[in-house]
């Protein structure tokens, strides 16, 4: 008896020991593996295309922006209007558009000319943070250039991702007016809004997001300083979680070309559609170069 009670005693720490060292093994794996995705590969979360549904535009824009990627522009319209170019959110989605945003585009006075970045509604290649605006800047210059889409005709309109690629790539074009919603106040803040939505990762909130994820930021204080004098309508939902209410009307606060319009109970997916009229009414200002400031 007396030697099985020591084979006990010595057990005991033993497991203790295994049970310290599988535990610490978890602990570190659960926040290294974020540190490594947020570091190496968080351009697979960005962009995570979904959608291939079919589209009906009348006329297609295949535009090589390297050997194996292209970016692809779709028009809406007669090409006798102003130009609305249409820059979509991390899943693409121009076939789903076509029955939701564009009508109201349509209806505001601009022909529609949607933007699907490398990898989305079947274009070629893979997106990548640091090369897309080259890209996109890119096939506008193309697409400005065989139509008759030049500047001071034409509008931006961006949704979620969009709507920051449309604030970046208006610094290089200075539309006649910007019109975004869901704004993301910067990458980090979208990416912490991600965590957030996952309880299971509520431990991810105590890493440094921006440190990890590097540059750029797309921080959407700094993209409206570099516009001063292009006019820019903001919609943003209350209801949204991927991009924060409130985050995305600070991020305004200050910027006199700037107009912020809350969208009572809109969330990500539908603020624009709730929008609705008000929508409209912001775009055909943007167009006719007649803007003012609300709340």
């Amino acid at each position: 008896m007396r030697h099985s009670d020591g084979n006990g005693r010595s057990t005991f720490p033993r497991f203790k020991n295994i049970l310290r060292v599988v535990v610490a093994t978890a602990v570190v794996l659960y926040f290294a593996l974020p540190v490594a995705f947020l570091h190496w590969d968080l351009d697979r979360l960005i962009f995570s295309a979904q959608s291939n549904a079919p589209t009906h535009e009348d006329q297609r824009f295949d535009v090589a922006v390297s050997p194996e990627t292209t970016v692809v522009v779709r028009r809406y319209g007669g090409a006798g209007q102003a130009c609305a170019f249409f820059f979509p959110g991390q899943h693409g989605g121009i076939g789903t558009y076509e029955g939701t945003l564009f009508p109201l585009i349509r209806e505001a006075g601009a022909d529609v000319y949607a933007i699907s970045y490398p990898g989305q509604d079947g274009t070629k290649g893979r997106a990548r943070r640091d090369l897309l605006p080259g890209q996109v800047a890119s096939a506008i210059a193309q697409v400005s250039r065989a139509t008759r889409c030049d500047m001071g005709r034409s509008v931006f309109v961006g949704r979620s991702l969009g709507a920051t690629v449309a604030l970046v790539e208006a610094s290089t074009f200075r539309p006649k007016g910007v019109l975004v919603d869901g704004l993301g106040a910067d990458l980090s803040s979208v990416v912490r809004a991600w965590i957030s939505r996952h309880p299971a990762l509520v431990g991810w909130q105590m890493l440094p997001v921006r440190a990890l994820s590097g540059r750029p930021d797309y921080d959407a204080t700094l993209l409206f300083g570099q516009i001063p004098a292009v006019p820019v309508a903001v919609f943003q939902g209350t209801a949204d979680t991927v991009t924060p209410y409130a985050l995305a009307r600070d991020a305004t606060l200050g910027h006199s070309n700037v107009a912020f319009t809350t969208v009572a109970g809109g969330t990500h997916q539908d603020t624009y559609m709730l929008a609705g009229n008000a929508y409209v009414e912001s775009l055909r200002s943007l167009l006719a170069g007649n803007t003012s400031r609300s709340r």
